[in-house]
C-alpha cells in the first residue's frame, strides 16, 4: 500500500516544465478522409484527437507500461470492454486490426490474442467510430486499429524493453525490436514473449421458481480459476525499393500461446427455504494451445505527385488450436457421503485458412475531384471438432451427444467507390461499399445424430457520407457530419449447433439460422479552437443478435439468436487543456440513451436506460528527465437484455526517469490502486430463473519497466510501410 501512495504523491505533486517531444508520422492504415484534419501544435500529447478519429500515443501512457492490448483498450476514452472480449466503441461493437488487417478473432478469443500483446510492442491506437466506404462493413460500431511499433530510421535500430511486476501473481514479459535500412532494402522484426500468472475468482447465486413465482431450489456457487499463461510473437518484414515510385514487400506475423487452467467450484444446492440438499464439488482443467501465422506480399506505386496511387495486398492466413479439457464433479448428500461421481474429457481441435486479395487504386480529376476505388475477394475455410468423452480413465466412452465436426466455407466479394471535393469552405465526401456474400456449413453426424447443413448467399450495399465546413479561416469552430451503414456478421462457431461444456452449470450452443445484424450510423461533430471535441451521435441497430440464457433444470444454457433492435443516442465531449505549462489534463465524458425492444423465449423486453462513463488522463512534468502520470476510469451501469452489470472505476499512477541522454529508461506505475475493479451484476428475463453474480481478477498491479535503444548511423526516414489487405473476416472467429 506504501508503493500506491507514494505514486500517488509523486504524481499529484508534479511542479516542472514539460519538454517537447519530436512530431511523429502516423503509420498502419491510410487515412480515407480527405477532409482536413485538427492541426496539433506544440508538444506530442498522449491523446491526440483528430477529426475522423482519436490517436493514443501508447509510449506516452506511463501507467500502460507492463500491460497489455486487451487492459490498454479497457482504459482508452469511448471504449467498453466486458469479461467476455466485447469492445465496444461508442456503444457498438468496434472492429479490430492489427496494422490495418483483422485479427479474425472476437469474444474471448480476441481478448486472449490481445492479451498476447505487450504494450512495449506498441506504437498507437486508432479509434474511428465512422469509417469511410474503403473499410470494409464488418462490425456494427466503428474501427480500432493498433499499430505495432517499426523503427523509422536508416542504419541499424534496436530497442529492448524488460517488464516485471506483481499483483497476486507475477506479471513478467518483454520485447526486442530492430531494423536495418540501406540503400533500397528494408529489414525489421519484433519480438515480444511473457509468462504472466494470474487468477479469477468468481462467486454466483441462481434462485429458481415455479410458474406461480413461488422460490422451488438455490444454487449458490463459489470458485477460483488459476491461469498460468507462456506467450511468444515474432514479426519479420522487408521492403524494398525498386524506384522512387514503387514499392514491394513482404510480412510475416507468427504467434503462439499457451494457457494453462486449473481450479475448482463449489456448488451447494438448497430448496426454497435455503435447506441444503446437495454439495457438488466441480474441479476443471483445461490446457489450449494456439498458434497461428500470417503471410502478406504487398505492393505500391504512386504513378505522379498529385496523389494517383495503386496499392495491391495478397495474405493468407494459418489457426491452429487444440483444447483439451478435463471436468471432474463429485456429488455429496446432507450428510456429507460421496453420491455419484462423474468425469468429462474433452479434446477440441481446429483449423481455420483465409485467402484474401485486395487492390485500391486512387486518381484525381478535373475540378479538383478526388477519387478512390478497390476490389477484395476472401476465402474462409473452418474445420472444427469436439470430441467429448464419459467414465473413469480405465473405461472411458464417447459421449455422442456432444461430440461432432462442423465445416464452414464462405466467400466476400467486394466493391467500393468513392469521391471528394471542396467547395470552399465545405467538403463533402461520398462513397458506397458492395459485398456479396456466400457461405455454407456442414455439421457432420455420428452413429447417434444426424448430419446437417445450410447454405446462405445474400448481397448488401452500404453507403457512407461526410460533410465538413468551417466558418472561419482561424479554424476555431469545425464542423462535420458523416453517415454510414454497417453489417456485424455471426462469428463462424456461433453458427455450429454443436453443445460446448463450459462447467457443469454452464453451458454453450450455436445457432446456424443466426443472421448477420446491421447497423445505420450518424455522427455530428464540432471542434473549438482545437481543445473541446463534441459529438452527437445516434445509431439504429436492427436483427441485432445476443446470446439468450435458457435455464434447463438448474443448468444455463447459451445460445446466439437474433431477438430484436437497439437504438442508441449518445454525446461525447472531450477536452484537452494544458492547466499550467507543467500539467496537461484530458477528460472524456459519454453518456447515451439506449431503447432496447427485443423478443426471446417467450419474453418481450422494451426499455430506455441511460449509460455512462467518464474518463479522467492527468500527465505531469517534474523535469526535462522524470515525467509523471495519475488517471482515472469509471464506467456506470451497462444493460442488456439478460444481463445488467453495475458501476465500475480503477485509479492508476505512475513516474518515468529517463536515462542515458533518452535512450533508456526506468518505471514505475500501479493500476486499480483501491482495488475497485470488480465485476457485479445480476441475470433477469430468465424464465424461471434469476441470478446475481461478482467476479474478481488480479487487477491490482505494479510493474517496473526498463527499455534502451541503440542505432548506428542512422538518419530520420519516413515510416515504412506495414500493409496487409485481409481486414474483414478476422474479427469474427471465437472459441479457438
Amino acid at each position: 500500500m506504501k508503493i500506491f501512495l507514494i505514486l500517488c504523491l509523486m504524481a499529484t505533486s508534479s511542479i516542472a516544465q514539460t519538454t517537447q517531444t519530436k512530431k511523429q508520422e502516423s503509420e498502419g492504415v491510410k487515412k480515407d478522409l480527405e477532409l482536413k484534419e485538427v492541426k496539433i501544435t506544440g508538444r506530442k500529447k498522449a491523446i491526440e484527437r483528430k477529426i475522423d478519429r482519436t490517436i493514443v500515443n501508447v509510449d506516452g501512457l506511463i501507467t500502460g507500461a507492463g500491460t497489455n492490448a486487451f487492459e490498454l483498450l479497457s482504459r482508452l476514452p469511448g471504449l467498453r470492454v466486458t469479461d467476455e472480449g466485447t469492445i465496444n466503441l461508442m456503444g457498438k461493437g468496434a472492429t479490430v486490426y492489427i496494422d490495418g488487417k483483422l485479427t479474425y478473432l472476437s469474444g474471448a478469443d480476441l481478448m486472449a490474442y490481445l492479451k498476447t500483446m505487450g504494450t512495449d510492442q506498441l506504437d498507437k491506437v486508432e479509434l474511428i467510430p465512422n469509417p469511410p466506404a474503403k473499410y470494409d462493413a464488418a462490425g456494427s460500431g466503428g474501427v480500432i486499429n493498433i499499430l505495432t511499433k517499426k523503427n523509422k530510421l536508416e542504419g541499424f535500430n534496436t530497442g529492448i524493453t524488460l517488464n516485471g511486476g506483481k499483483g497476486e501473481y507475477r506479471k513478467i514479459n518483454g520485447s526486442i525490436n530492430f531494423n536495418y535500412r540501406i540503400n533500397k532494402l528494408n529489414l525489421f522484426a519484433n519480438a515480444g514473449a511473457g509468462n504472466p500468472k494470474d487468477f479469477e475468482n468468481s462467486s454466483a447465486t441462481r434462485n429458481f421458481e415455479n410458474p406461480t413465482g413461488s422460490l422451488t431450489s438455490i444454487l449458490e456457487q463459489q470458485g477460483e480459476i488459476l491461469y498460468n499463461r507462456h506467450n511468444s510473437n515474432l514479426k519479420l518484414g522487408v521492403d524494398y525499393y525498386l524506384n522512387k515510385k514503387t514499392t514491394i514487400g513482404f510480412i510475416f506475423n507468427g504467434l503462439r500461446r499457451s494457457v494453462n487452467e486449473h481450479g475448482g467450484t463449489e456448488n451447494l444446492m438448497m430448496d426454497g427455504n435455503r435447506k441444503l440438499d446437495s454439495v457438488v464439488n466441480s474441479s476443471h482443467k483445461v490446457n489450449n494451445l494456439f498458434k497461428n501465422g500470417t503471410m502478406n506480399l504487398n505492393m505500391l506505386h504512386q504513378f505522379d505527385s498529385t496523389g494517383t496511387e495503386l496499392s495491391v495486398d495478397m495474405d493468407y492466413t494459418h489457426y491452429n488450436s487444440a483444447n483439451n479439457q478435463l471436468f471432474g464433479n463429485n456429488s455429496y448428500d446432507v450428510s456429507g457421503q460421496l453420491s455419484g461421481i462423474e468425469r468429462i474429457r474433452g479434446y477440441l481441435p481446429r483449423t481455420i485458412d483465409i485467402f484474401s486479395a485486395k487492390a485500391d487504386y486512387s486518381f484525381s480529376l478535373k475540378n479538383n475531384y478526388k477519387l478512390n476505388t478497390g476490389l477484395k475477394s476472401s476465402f474462409i475455410k473452418t474445420d472444427n471438432q469436439a470430441n467429448y468423452f464419459n467414465g473413469a480413465v480405465e473405461s472411458e466412452q464417447p459421449d455422442y451427444n456432444r461430440t461432432n465436426a462442423f465445416l464452414y466455407r464462405e466467400n466476400i466479394n467486394a466493391f467500393y467507390i468513392e469521391g471528394y471535393r471542396e467547395f470552399g469552405k465545405l467538403g463533402v465526401k461520398v462513397g458506397v461499399r458492395l459485398e456479396q456474400t456466400n457461405s455454407k456449413g456442414h455439421q457432420l453426424g455420428n452413429i447417434q445424430r444426424p448430419d446437417s447443413s445450410f447454405v446462405r448467399n445474400y448481397f448488401n450495399a452500404f453507403p457512407s457520407f461526410f460533410l465538413s465546413f468551417k466558418p472561419d479561416s482561424a479554424n476555431l469552430n469545425q464542423f462535420f457530419l458523416s453517415f454510414g451503414r454497417r453489417i456485424n456478421r455471426p462469428a463462424y462457431d456461433q453458427l455450429n449447433p454443436f453443445l460446448v461444456v463450459v462447467q457443469k452449470y454452464n453451458q454453450e450452443v450455436g445457432n446456424p439460422f443466426l443472421s448477420p445484424e446491421f447497423t445505420n450510423n450518424i455522427q455530428l461533430t464540432h471542434v473549438f479552437k482545437e481543445k473541446l471535441t463534441s459529438n452527437v451521435y445516434y445509431s439504429l441497430m436492427f436483427n441485432t443478435s445476443s446470446s439468450v440464457i435458457t435455464a434447463i433444470n438448474d443448468i444455463y444454457v447459451k445460445r446466439p439468436q437474433n431477438v430484436g433492435s437497439v437504438s442508441i443516442t449518445g454525446l461525447m465531449l472531450s477536452y484537452n487543456q494544458d492547466v499550467f505549462k507543467w500539467w496537461n489534463a484530458d477528460f472524456t465524458v459519454n453518456p447515451e440513451r439506449v431503447h432496447l425492444q427485443s423478443g426471446f423465449n417467450g419474453i418481450r423486453v422494451d426499455t430506455v436506460l441511460l449509460m455512462q462513463s467518464f474518463n479522467w488522463y492527468n500527465r505531469f512534468s517534474l523535469s526535462k528527465t522524470w515525467n509523471a502520470e495519475l488517471a482515472f476510469d469509471w464506467g456506470g451501469r451497462n444493460y442488456a437484455n439478460q444481463i445488467t452489470t453495475f458501476g465500475m472505476a480503477g485509479l492508476r499512477a505512475g513516474v518515468k526517469k529517463q536515462l542515458f541522454s533518452g535512450n533508456g529508461s526506468i518505471g514505475v506505475n500501479g493500476s486499480d490502486l483501491f482495488y475497485s475493479a470488480i465485476r457485479r451484476g445480476s441475470i433477469h428475463n430468465v424464465a424461471g430463473s434469476s441470478a446475481v453474480f461478482r467476479n474478481r481478477q488480479d487487477t491490482r498491479t505494479v510493474i517496473v519497466s526498463f527499455s534502451y535503444r541503440i542505432s548506428k548511423n542512422a538518419k530520420n526516414n519516413k515510416r515504412l510501410r506495414d500493409r496487409n489487405g485481409a481486414w474483414e473476416e478476422q474479427n469474427r472467429i471465437k472459441g479457438l
